[in-house]
């Protein structure tokens, strides 16, 4: 099972599962984000109710740079951006144009991952 996540906070901040004291809970189709201290308490820092948030899981793959791949991440390989998306059960990459193609038609590590959809906004700006 991959337990690599990340998040948006939707303000400005992505947090990852090896930051120091972050924790993932995830309870009725609901999730949470809690950074806790060294004294045993803890302190919310985003969850799935809050505007812009968002959790992406680690595809379970590399790119060509041995960087690893998340949902939301951007591939420019040629330059023509794609996103890396989730859809019935399958990874894939979406084009500007909303087509895509999934799994077997990706080869994952021939993909260039420039950034993501949240902090790289500018990444998409020549396709949207």
């Amino acid at each position: 099972m991959n337990t690599a996540w990340r998040v948006w906070d939707g303000e400005g901040r992505m947090y990852y599962w090896n930051d120091l004291g972050m924790s993932l809970e995830i309870t009725g189709g609901k999730w949470f984000l809690w950074h806790s201290w060294g004294d045993g308490s803890r302190a919310k820092v985003v969850e799935s109710d809050d505007k812009g948030a968002a959790l992406m899981w680690h595809i379970g793959s590399l790119d060509k740079n041995n960087k690893a791949i998340y949902e939301k991440d951007i591939d420019m390989l040629d330059e023509e951006p794609m996103i890396v998306v989730y859809e019935n059960g399958h990874y894939g990459l979406k084009f500007h144009d909303d087509s895509a193609y999934f799994d077997d038609s990706v080869d994952w590590e021939e993909c260039d991952i420039g950034g993501n959809v949240y902090e790289h906004r500018v990444l998409l700006e020549g396709a949207e």
